[in-house]
C-alpha cells in the first residue's frame, strides 16, 4: 500500500495554519536563509585561512580587498588578525543560529498552543449527537498527542529539513566554485543514497506511524477503562484481562519504537562511512588533477569544514523526513477531525432572547447517527413556564432523548423545539436559562466548591451559600473538616450517591436559572435517600419550570403533569389528581 506523499502532507499542514502563522512560518524561514548564509561566509573565511596559514602572502591580498594597509603588517599579525576575524564571524553565526532556534521553537509552540485550543473550541460547539458515536479516547488522542506531533516534531522537523537542506545547497555550491569535478562525484554518491533512503525508509516510517497511532489510541483507552472501572475490576477478579489488553498494545507500540528508533539511527553511520570514503576520493581526485600540496591544503580544508558541518546536517535532515513520514497518521486525522468537527454550526447565539410562555415541541423526530430506527416518533408537546411536569416510560422508551433535545442538545430531524414559540432551543442563552442535574452526576477531582461553581474562577460566595443551603448540603458541610474546601476526589468517589446528587443539584441552583431539568436524578439511590432527596427538589421546585424524568410514578406525585412515554412516542399525558395513577 503506498503512503501519503510528503508534499499533501505538507499542503495539509498548511491549511490548518492562519494567515498570520503562516506569515510567521516566512519569518522562520528567513532565519534559515540568514544562517545559511552566514555558514558559507564561515565556510569560505575557513578556506582562505587555511590557504594564509601555508601562504602568509595570500592574505595581504586578502585583507587588502578588505580595505586593511597590509604593508605595516607582519606575517604573524597579518594570521593574527585572520584569526580574530574568523572567531568574529563565527561567534556571529552561532548566536544568529541560537537566535534561529529559539524563534523557531517558541514560533512553533505558540502556534501548537493556539491551535488545541482553536480545536477544543471546535469540539464545544459539536452536536451533542457526535459523541455519542465514538470513544472519548479518539479526542484525548487528537488532542493530547497527534497535535503534539504533528508541529513539536512534524512541522519543527520540516523546518530543520529545510534550514539543513539550504546550508546543504550553499556549502556544496562552495564545493562546485573550488572543484566542480569533485562536487559531482559527491552529488552523484549523495543522489543514489538519497534514493535509497526516499523509497525504502520513508515508506516505512509512514506504516509505523500508523501503527503507532492506533497502538496510542487502544493504550490511552485501555488505560482508561482500568482506572475508571477499577472497583469492578478487583471484585469481579478481572485484573488480569484488563492488564493483558493493555499490555497487548503497549507491547506493539514498543516493538514499533524500537524498530523506528533503531531504524533512525542506521543513516548516521552510513553518512560518516561516506564522509570518509568522499574524503579519500577527494585526495585523490585532487593527486590526479596534480594539483599542488599547498592549494589541496586549502581546500580539504574547505571540504573538512563543510563535511564536518554537513555530515550532522545529512544525519538530521534524514531523521527528520523519516519523522516527518512517521507524523504524517496524526496529521492526517487533525486534518480530519478539524474538518468534520467544523461541519456546521450547531449552537447559536440570540442577543434578544427571554422566556415568557412556553416550551414548545412541534411534531418532532430524531434518530441517532449510523441507526435506522428513530428513537423519538412525531412528538408534540407544549409545557408551560412555571409548570412542573413529569416524564416516566419504561427503560428505551426515549425519556433522555426528549429532555436533550428540549436542553438543545440535540437537534430533531423532523419537526421543531422551541421556546416561546419562536426561539430555537440549540442557543446559548438557552442553556444559561437551564440548571440541568444528570443521573451519572461528573464531578471533578477537587473541592465541594469548585464542582459547585464547576469551572468559573471567580467564585460567587452569595449564590454559593444559597445554592448550598436550596441543596439542603448545609448540614453535611459544617460536619467536614474542611468545610467546602474538601475534596471529593475522582468523580466524587469519596462522597455518597446522594450527597453526589445534592452537589449537582447546588452547581445546576448555583447559575439561578429558570429551568430545572432533573435526568433520572434519583434512580440510582435507596428508597430513603430518594425521599430526602425528592423533598428538597420538591421545595427548591416552587418557583422554577421543572422537568422530570423518572422510573417510578411515586417520585413524579407532585408533578402538575405527567408525560407516559412508550417506545418512542407518548403514550398519554395525565394530571396527578387522577387517582388511578398514584390510588
Amino acid at each position: 500500500m503506498s503512503s501519503p506523499s510528503i508534499l499533501s502532507a505538507i499542503n495539509k499542514l498548511r491549511s490548518l495554519l492562519t494567515r498570520e502563522e503562516k506569515f510567521k512560518c516566512l519569518g522562520i524561514i528567513g532565519f534559515a536563509l540568514c544562517t545559511s548564509l552566514l555558514e558559507v561566509i564561515t565556510a569560505s573565511v575557513i578556506v582562505v585561512f587555511a590557504q594564509v596559514l601555508n601562504q602568509p602572502e595570500v592574505g595581504q591580498k586578502y585583507l587588502s580587498m578588505a580595505g586593511f594597509n597590509t604593508q605595516l603588517l607582519s606575517q604573524s599579525k597579518m594570521v593574527f588578525y585572520l584569526a580574530i576575524m574568523v572567531g568574529i564571524i563565527y561567534l556571529v553565526k552561532n548566536i544568529v543560529a541560537a537566535l534561529e532556534v529559539f524563534y523557531q521553537n517558541f514560533t512553533i509552540q505558540k502556534i501548537n498552543y493556539c491551535f488545541k485550543n482553536k480545536l477544543l473550541h471546535r469540539y464545544a460547539e459539536v452536536d451533542y449527537g457526535f459523541y455519542l458515536t465514538r470513544n472519548s479516547s479518539l479526542g484525548m488522542q487528537v488532542v493530547g498527542s497527534d497535535i503534539e506531533l504533528m508541529f513539536s516534531s512534524g512541522m519543527l522537523g520540516m523546518v530543520g529539513v529545510l534550514s539543513e537542506a539550504i546550508i546543504f545547497v550553499c556549502l556544496t555550491s562552495m564545493i562546485i566554485y573550488m572543484n566542480p569535478s569533485l562536487a559531482l562525484i559527491i552529488f552523484v554518491i549523495g543522489a543514489i543514497s538519497g534514493i535509497v533512503i526516499t523509497k525504502g525508509l520513508l515508506p516505512q516510517f509512514y506504516h509505523w506511524g500508523q501503527r503507532m497511532q492506533e497502538a496510542s489510541i487502544y493504550c490511552g483507552k485501555n488505560l482508561s477503562q482500568f482506572f475508571q472501572a477499577f472497583k469492578e475490576i478487583i471484585l469481579l477478579g478481572k485484573r488480569d484481562a484488563f492488564i493483558n489488553a493493555y499490555q497487548y498494545h503497549s507491547l506493539k507500540k514498543s516493538k514499533i519504537q524500537a524498530v523506528q528508533i533503531a531504524t533512525n539511527s542506521l543513516p548516521r553511520m552510513t553518512i560518516e562511512v561516506l564522509f570518509v570514503g568522499m574524503f579519500v576520493i577527494t585526495i585523490a581526485v585532487l593527486c590526479l588533477e596534480h594539483e599542488s600540496p599547498l592549494r589541496m591544503i586549502g581546500i580539504l580544508g574547505g571540504y573538512l569544514y563543510a563535511g564536518f558541518r554537513l555530515m550532522p546536517g545529512l544525519n538530521r535532515i534524514i531523521s527528520q523526513l523519516n519523522l516527518f513520514k512517521s507524523v504524517i497518521p496524526s496529521i492526517e486525522q487533525v486534518y480530519k477531525e478539524y474538518n468534520m468537527v467544523a461541519a456546521k454550526e450547531n449552537y447559536i447565539d440570540l442577543p434578544d432572547f427571554v422566556f415568557e410562555k412556553s416550551i414548545c415541541l412541534q411534531d418532532i423526530s430524531f434518530k441517532y447517527f449510523n441507526t435506522e430506527k428513530n428513537a423519538l416518533n412525531n412528538i408534540s408537546l407544549k409545557i408551560n413556564k412555571g409548570e412542573c411536569v413529569g416524564i416516566v416510560g419504561e427503560t428505551g422508551s426515549g425519556k433522555s432523548t426528549l429532555v436533550d433535545l428540549i436542553l438543545g442538545l440535540l437537534k430533531p430531524y423532523a419537526g421543531s423545539v422551541l421556546i416561546d414559540e419562536k426561539y430555537p432551543a440549540n442557543s446559548y442563552q438557552w442553556h444559561k436559562k437551564i440548571g440541568y442535574v444528570p443521573q451519572s452526576v461528573y464531578l471533578i477531582d477537587d473541592t465541594i466548591e469548585a464542582n459547585i461553581a464547576f469551572g468559573e474562577k471567580e467564585l460567587d460566595a452569595v449564590r454559593l451559600n444559597a445554592a448550598i443551603d436550596a441543596a439542603q448540603l448545609r448540614k453535611f458541610i459544617d460536619a467536614l473538616p474542611n468545610g467546602f474546601k474538601t475534596i471529593v476526589g475522582e468523580r466524587g468517589i469519596r462522597l455518597s450517591g446522594g450527597e453526589r446528587q445534592r452537589i449537582a443539584i447546588a452547581r445546576a441552583l448555583y447559575l439561578e436559572p429558570e429551568v430545572l431539568i432533573f435526568d433520572e436524578a434519583t434512580s440510582a439511590l435507596d428508597n430513603e435517600t430518594e425521599s430526602r432527596l425528592m423533598e428538597t427538589i420538591n421545595a427548591i421546585s416552587s418557583n422554577h419550570t421543572v422537568i422530570m424524568i423518572a422510573h417510578r410514578l411515586t417520585t413524579l406525585k407532585d408533578c402538575d403533569r405527567i408525560v407516559v412515554m412508550e417506545d418512542g412516542g407518548i403514550d398519554k399525558i395525565t394530571c396527578n389528581t387522577d387517582s388511578y395513577i398514584f390510588g
